[in-house]
């Protein structure tokens, strides 16, 4: 995985200005991106999945397995365009926003999410009005509409600190077991940012962020050589991991779901 950033040129100005759209719709003066009273629906901080969107008259439609993703909290935006990460800083005039120090990773995916990624990037700097209704943020600008819901949070007691030990490669409709004449092959993210574990054969270490249930690693380390009968094992977590993924945890179990759909299945140690 290649983990990079690249600054992109010069400073991008998004400009959310707060306008009404219906008897629902929100109407605040965002300071920091949070509203000016309690009320959670005057607020835009939150993570933000894009469901649709229209770009100079033509449809902006998501790729399966390859969700975009904005992140808005206080005085910062990340999410994942689709590819690659991206984050900024945000500094705030009035209800205007000074969009800052962006920068994404620069990793390589199929042509049809970078195609995605590409036009993403561009329709969102050009955005210039917010509007909340319930649960759905529409951003605008000259040319463009971004459509977005809220996406819940994956449940960080149960997600962070844990050991997680993998028991389940999944490839599509087929599940494979771990080996089990190797050491079991672990995840623990713990909760200052860092993770470690191991593929069953390699040590892992690493930084992640954690964006909703979306998890990106911004650092990742591989330790030790492994045997022919683990290659399979190893190439299936470094590739789910390394990639970025999403985490849902229920019932004493972790899985991680690649934006390629490829998954891992993990049982909490503490419950064994």
């Amino acid at each position: 995985m290649t983990s990079l950033l690249r600054t992109f040129a010069t400073l991008l100005v998004l400009g959310f200005a707060v306008s009404a759209c219906g008897n629902d719709a929100v109407v605040a003066t965002f300071e920091g991106g949070r509203g000016t009273d309690a009320n959670p629906q005057t607020t835009i901080d939150g993570v933000w999945k894009l469901t649709g969107g229209i770009a100079d008259g033509s449809s902006m439609t998501t790729v399966e397995d390859w969700p975009v993703t904005l992140t808005i909290e206080g005085s910062s935006v990340s999410g994942r365009a689709a590819c690659n990460g991206y984050g900024g800083s945000l500094a705030v005039d009035g209800t205007s926003f000074l969009l800052t120090d962006i920068s994404q990773t620069e990793m390589g995916c199929a042509p049809e999410p970078m195609e995605m990624e590409a036009l993403f990037l561009a329709a969102f700097t050009r955005t210039d009005q917010a509007t909340r209704q319930d649960d759905r943020l529409t951003l605008t600008g000259p040319g463009v509409t971004l459509e977005f819901e809220l996406e819940l949070p994956v449940p960080t007691a149960d997600l962070l600190g844990t050991l997680w030990t993998l028991d389940t490669i999944i490839q599509g409709p087929t599940a494979t077991s771990t080996h089990t004449t190797a050491d079991p092959a672990t995840l623990q993210l713990l909760p200052n940012g860092t993770f470690m574990g191991s593929t069953g054969c390699r040590t892992l270490t690493g930084e992640y962020t954690l964006s909703g249930a979306t998890v990106q690693l911004s650092s990742f380390g591989a330790d030790g050589e492994c045997p022919a009968d683990l290659q399979f094992q190893d190439n299936q977590v470094i590739t789910v991991l390394g990639d970025g993924f999403t985490a849902e945890v229920g019932g004493g179990r972790l899985t991680l779901t690649a934006t390629d759909g490829e998954s891992l299945s993990y049982s909490s140690l503490e419950q064994e």
